[in-house]
């Protein structure tokens, strides 16, 4: 009789089979196609919220497939791998020289002609050959680029991306060149400064050699702050994080009619965007800081919602300026900011809500371990550890939500907290109980 780990191969390898089956029959039942890293392939899986048997499945395959993988090779040269994944320095050279710009879109290029390339585009910067082959050949490992013919290198999918999508392109420049040292340094800031709240007192602060806040900070470089701005925009298009989750899941159409929403720290306005061109009877305010309304860092309201939506400044930690509001809207913010931050944050906003008035957070809620499927998982405790990194915050489960706005003021109700399906940010909507 076959060993029980014996039979767990087989029976990932069926749930693999199983759930794949359930996409590629329905991508051929649409005459679709299934993503490919090919140059010109599709980059996401084309399958809507509102399909929700093979969105399902995707979500499931991902799990078996990955457990299949790591038994495969087994726990010993996982972890080894593990611990010597330079995946970020490819990356890191990658961006930092703009390499997929000098990689033509329609046939592959030489090595020694790419070098030469990159070094004209980086102020004639001396590279060697060797440095280009070794660095774009450990990135091929992860499919960014590909060699078609020995010593030619061509695009595949994602480091087409690369050159096309500003977005990604900047949510690599943010994780690679600001926050993989400020990762490294954490450790040691949790040693410096034992049991921390304060957001001056963590990796950033060790990596960059100064005591001030993360988005303190990030402001003072308008360049980092506009790249910060792009690649928050990349994160909310990623699965578990899509805008379209945010427009579908709460019910915006059940506000009255030209009721006013207060999107607080709403960067640049993306969300209130999307929601506004959905619900053409709503009002938004998207408030940030004034750093992030200077001439260079600025959005732009799409021509035919400046009417509805206006961008305007404030400090959330001060009192509120937007009295009576339908909703206050915070999407992932609270997650940024320790426990008596947050505190400080619901009372700033108490002396301008009225009866009725909604506190609606687009936030973390971690799940209890083990219910969230891997996708889902992965991505809520790796936000976990990044808010630990740059500001000493988390994400929270539901309980903790609840204490946080009673201890904030107790005429605050948490009427429910739930995570729409297939998303990793939850809801959590409490309601002014006072005057």
């Amino acid at each position: 009789m076959a060993h029980p780990s014996v039979t767990r191969l087989t029976d990932l390898a069926n749930e693999i089979s199983r759930n794949t089956a359930i996409i590629t029959e329905y991508l051929a039942s649409k005459s679709l196609p299934a993503t490919s890293f090919d140059a010109d392939g599709l980059a996401e899986l084309p399958i809507p919220p509102e399909d929700k048997i093979p969105l399902q499945a995707r979500f499931d395959l991902a799990a078996p497939t990955k457990e299949l993988h790591d038994l495969t090779v087994g726990p010993k040269q996982s972890l080894h791998d593990l611990g010597w994944d330079l995946s970020s320095l490819s990356l890191r050279f990658i961006w930092e020289f703009n390499v997929a710009a000098c990689v033509p879109i329609d046939e592959p290029i030489s090595y020694p002609d790419l070098t030469v390339k990159i070094s004209a585009a980086n102020e004639n910067l001396s590279l060697r050959v060797m440095n280009v082959r070794r660095l774009l050949r450990h990135a091929m490992t992860n499919r960014i680029f590909c060699e078609p013919t020995k010593g030619y290198v061509a695009h595949t999918r994602s480091s087409r991306m690369l050159l096309e999508d500003e977005p990604m392109k900047n949510w690599i420049g943010l994780t690679t060149k600001d926050l993989l040292l400020p990762a490294d340094y954490t450790v040691d800031a949790m040693k410096k400064w034992p049991c921390s709240e304060e957001p001056n007192e963590t990796g950033v602060n060790l990596a960059f050699g100064h005591n001030t806040p993360w988005f303190e900070f990030l402001p003072t470089d308008p360049v980092r702050s506009k790249r910060y701005n792009l690649a928050m925009q990349a994160h909310g298009e990623t699965a578990g994080y899509d805008m379209k989750d945010v427009v579908d899941a709460y019910p915006w159409g059940d506000l009255p009619e030209i009721a006013k929403v207060v999107d607080v720290g709403g960067n640049q306005g993306y969300i209130s965007f999307a929601i506004a061109q959905r619900f053409p009877k709503l009002r938004f305010v998207v408030q940030d800081q004034a750093s992030m309304r200077t001439p260079e860092t600025i959005g732009v309201v799409p021509e035919e919602l400046r009417p509805r939506v206006e961008l305007t400044t404030h400090d959330f930690f001060e009192p509120q300026t937007e009295i009576g509001a339908a909703v206050y809207f915070f999407r992932m913010i609270f997650h940024g900011f320790s426990d008596k931050y947050c505190v400080k944050i619901l009372r700033a906003l108490a002396p301008a809500m009225r009866k009725g008035g909604k506190v609606v957070i687009n936030d973390g809620a971690l799940p209890e371990p083990g219910t969230a499927t891997y996708l889902e998982e992965r991505a809520c405790r790796t936000l976990d550890l990044l808010m630990q990194v740059v500001v000493n915050a988390r994400e929270r489960e539901a309980d903790d939500w609840t204490e946080i706005f009673s201890e904030a003021d107790r005429r605050y109700r948490v009427n429910r907290v739930w995570r729409p399906e297939g998303s990793v940010m939850s809801f959590i909507e409490a309601q002014w109980a006072g005057e």
